[in-house]
């Protein structure tokens, strides 16, 4: 089964994710729109893990579900850095423990908290630097917002900002010409060889 919907609002979110360049992105359902979600997510669960993506539903709230879509392997690496590793033990992650049961304690820490965990920036792959200046300042005073407020290297970002625009350009492109997500995420090489024309 595939839906339309669901791979055009993937497509367009988690472009960098589907294309190889990050490891993370969060995405918003309204459950008004697509009360049928989970059953969307078990639908394709099998051919976008084949690609190495994943699926989890890490909230559901009274009205949206927010998905989160990884990259497994780029995931796992990013958050074994040792400045990742400092911030996730000041919020009780067992830095020991797997990558499952890391997004199993953030699941709890959402449904738990009143506010939007602040290490989520670390599941979705921001430069460390501008996670400790989102917890510092509390979200203000950044000076750069785009893909993620910037706190630090404000040109890297602005470079990483473009590319991420032109991947969702490219991918958003290629599902508008009728093309399926999993036939999207095997052009990843068109979309990367593009970054650097």
């Amino acid at each position: 089964m595939t839906c339309a919907k669901f791979e055009s609002v993937i497509g367009y979110h988690c472009s960098p994710v589907l294309m190889g360049m990050k490891p993370a992105n969060l995405v918003s359902f309204s459950k008004e729109k697509m009360p049928e979600l989970p059953e969307i997510v078990s639908d394709y669960k099998e051919g976008l893990e084949r690609e190495g993506i994943h699926m989890e539903i890490i909230c559901g709230c009274r009205k949206h579900y927010l998905l989160l879509v990884y990259r497994q392997d780029m995931l796992q690496e990013y958050l074994e850095q040792e400045e990742a590793r400092k911030l996730l033990l000041q919020d009780g992650y067992d830095i020991n423990g797997t990558l499952d049961e890391m997004i199993a304690h953030l699941k709890e820490r959402f449904f738990h908290k009143t506010e939007f965990p602040h290490e989520i920036g670390l599941f979705l792959g921001y430069p460390i630097e501008d996670v400790k200046g989102f917890r510092r300042f509390g979200g203000s005073d950044c000076k750069l917002c785009g893909y993620w407020k910037v706190y630090d290297d404000v040109e890297q970002a602005r470079v990483i900002f473009a590319s991420y625009d032109r991947c969702r350009e490219f991918t958003a492109a290629q599902i508008r010409q009728g093309y399926s997500i999993l036939q999207v995420i095997g052009m990843r090489h068109l979309c990367t060889s593009q970054m650097y024309v």
